[in-house]
């Protein structure tokens, strides 16, 4: 990929929590495509409160509207994943967005989440990551074949004499895999074209992007061509009362999302095992496929979970705090290793969109756009 660190903005629904259409496609127009490189949805049905709202918008036609409001940027999923589309089906939609965005389209995919598949009866639970790598591996027998007849026997998906036209302008078109564990970063490294996880903190991030490079080179796989990603949420204020309420929130999130890192970084206690039982999961299972209601979480079980998990050290993993604070977190995923940067905004959006209140969704738009995007551009 060319030089200097990127940024993406993730503009799915579920962050611009906004009541209706007009007042979500106004915020997407004001995008400034000089200082944002990329704009990214979440391919989602669904979601798991309070982690993540339901509110989504389908994402294909979006990304049509999308590359005709903006020139510049690249599009991309942030994910979809193997198990809603048949990859003929997948293979045509994203040729048609990288056809109307003159080759800008990036597809991220993932093995899958519970929550946006099993309450709509997909799927999803023999061999996610196996269905994936042979779902990546349909797309592009289908956009390579310069309209010739394609067939396909797998474990998943089969195809006969199927024909495929016309081929992506840019083709094949980049795939980036959200791979947060040790199977699929070695996947990423083995298949994919970029890596875009979501990671604990700087020094995990740097930890696992060693073991993407790992498979990169025992794969014999040009580095330079891969993209090293990184998606999470962002929360900036300077309220440090407000701050300590989002302190609290991802730090009910750390047993969900990262219970392999709390290992890692010296936080497990033996008896957790026992916790994590009356949750229904063991520790070395759980990922986000395991979740598909809140309502499988208890939170009092949570909280003793991460009871001794101290503050300053949540508050240090996580992409919150002051300007200056979230400037230096940024700069020190930088230094791990962080290209290119796909941020959701997780401030509240303003009750009035003519006069956005301080540190609403608005308003830390405008301090990334104006101030630390720029800052670290040029640093960077």
């Amino acid at each position: 990929m060319s030089k200097g660190v990127k940024f993406g903005i993730d503009l799915s629904l579920e962050a611009y929590e906004a009541e209706n259409w007009e007042r979500y496609i106004n915020f997407v127009k004001t995008v400034d495509e000089d200082v944002w490189d990329s704009l990214w949805l979440g391919d989602h049905l669904g979601g798991l409160p309070p982690i993540s709202p339901f509110k989504n918008y389908n994402v294909w036609p979006l990304f049509s509207i999308f590359a005709e409001l903006k020139k510049k940027p690249l599009l991309g999923t942030a994910v979809t994943d193997p198990h809603r589309y048949h990859p003929a089906v997948m293979a045509q939609m994203s040729m048609t967005i990288d056809h109307i965005s003159n080759g800008r389209f990036i597809l991220g995919i993932g093995a899958g989440e519970a929550f946006n598949l099993e309450s709509y009866g997909f799927s999803y639970k023999n061999k996610p990551a196996s269905k994936m790598v042979e779902f990546i591996e349909v797309l592009r027998k289908l956009w390579n074949s310069q309209g010739q007849k394609v067939s396909h026997k797998g474990e998943f998906f089969e195809l006969k004499d199927a024909v495929f036209e016309p081929p992506p302008v840019k083709n094949p078109i980049p795939v980036w895999m959200a791979a947060n564990g040790p199977k699929t970063r070695w996947l990423a490294g083995t298949i994919a074209d970029g890596w875009i996880p979501i990671p604990f903190s700087a020094d995990i991030y740097k930890l696992e992007a060693s073991e993407v490079r790992d498979s990169l080179k025992r794969n014999n796989r040009d580095i330079e061509n891969f993209t090293f990603g990184y998606w999470n949420w962002i929360f900036i204020h300077e309220d440090e009362a407000e701050l300590q309420l989002y302190l609290e929130l991802k730090k009910l999130s750390i047993p969900i999302q990262f219970a392999k890192e709390m290992k890692l970084l010296g936080l497990w206690r033996e008896e957790m095992r026992e916790l994590y039982k009356k949750l229904g999961f063991t520790p070395e299972r759980l990922s986000l496929l395991s979740f598909s209601s809140i309502n499988q979480l208890d939170l009092g079980v949570v909280g003793e979970i991460v009871k001794d998990v101290p503050n300053v050290f949540v508050r240090e993993a996580t992409l919150m705090g002051t300007k200056e604070e979230v400037t230096k977190k940024l700069e020190k995923l930088i230094k791990s290793g962080v290209q290119h940067f796909v941020l959701m905004i997780d401030n509240d959006i303003a009750k009035d969109p003519k006069n956005p209140d301080p540190y609403t969704y608005e308003h830390v738009y405008q301090i990334l756009t104006r101030e630390i995007i720029p800052y670290l551009k040029e640093q960077y």
